[in-house]
């Protein structure tokens, strides 16, 4: 797909998030319908996209090729992490160092760069994305958490956390995609169907839980921007070198460098709740992150198209 064709879907997404945020913003949608819709999107309708990108793939993998996404994918996940630890000690930021590390680190995979990497590539990108889930989760459920508990003990990780709905969605796929059982047609379409609701559900959500966000505090933060900076350019960018020295597959070097161009994820505000850590500041960084996400992402994918 040209970029001057995802413009237009680019569109829809902001248009969808502007929607929410009007909705939390009018009283439509409140505190309650965010994180119920929030849980809903990502344990629901996200699991059925990641289930149905293998029903509807025609793609085959050997062991060493799926070895090789699931390095790519890593990259693009651990980058972040690298720019962001490096970030922090040069900035200094005290005791919101661990915040503005996450906000660079934590990557909006599933919400932001399922719905893109679906528009250009379809099934194929779905199932890549996915399995980015597994550096993800057990990347930011024990360095991450590590960091925002001070640097406490063992019994800040929890297995719990790191098993979520979609990483167990995305190995239940790729036993699908291993062995390829046969799988009702009803099913099947179930799994479309709910799939298809997947990108303006998640839209929607993501603008309501920005809702409760000062749009002009969160642009008056000079910090942020560098944040922002290093997020949406920087990360992708740096990827996209490396990953030619991993792949030659164009949707696979693509789909990790979107993954690593998506905006800082919500995740991010609810743990920092969760520690006692200066919420306000990680929902301005993600309200300015994706914000700015929806200009640099088809930048990005001009640059390296």
């Amino acid at each position: 797909m040209e970029v001057s064709a995802l413009l237009p879907k680019m569109l829809i997404f902001v248009v969808l998030m502007v929607v929410g945020y009007l909705c939390a913003k009018t009283n439509f949608a409140g505190r309650e319908f965010t994180r119920d819709a929030s849980k809903m999107v990502i344990n629901v309708f996200m699991t059925a996209t990641i289930i149905n990108s293998v029903l509807v793939s025609d793609a085959r993998l050997s062991g060493k090729e799926l070895a090789v996404v699931i390095l790519a994918l890593s990259i693009a996940i651990l980058v972040g992490w690298v720019l962001a630890a490096a970030s922090c000690r040069i900035m200094g930021l005290g005791e919101r160092a661990p915040l503005f590390e996450l906000l660079i680190a934590v990557v909006n995979n599933m919400f932001i760069a399922l719905p893109v990497v679906e528009a250009l590539f379809g099934s194929e990108a779905v199932f890549y994305c996915s399995l980015s889930c597994i550096p993800f989760n057990i990347i930011l459920y024990t360095y991450g958490v590590y960091r925002l508990h001070g640097g406490g003990g063992k019994e800040s990780i929890r297995l719990k956390d790191i098993f979520t709905v979609p990483l167990i969605a995305t190995f239940v796929a790729l036993v699908v995609f291993m062995l390829h059982p046969p799988v009702p047609g009803v099913l099947r379409e179930l799994a479309g169907t709910m799939a298809a609701a997947t990108m303006p559900l998640s839209m929607i959500v993501i603008g309501s839980s920005l809702g409760s966000v000062g749009l002009l505090d969160a642009f008056r933060n000079w910090k942020l921007y560098i944040m922002c900076f290093i997020r949406l350019l920087v990360c992708p960018l740096l990827v996209w070198l490396l990953l030619g020295f991993v792949t030659d597959d164009l949707v696979l070097k693509v789909t990790s460098t979107i993954i690593a161009a998506s905006p800082s994820a919500v995740i991010v505000s609810v743990l920092a709740i969760q520690y006692d850590k200066d919420a306000v500041f990680t929902s301005e960084g993600i309200l300015l992150s994706t914000v700015f996400s929806m200009l640099t992402i088809p930048l990005v994918i001009y640059i390296i198209m």
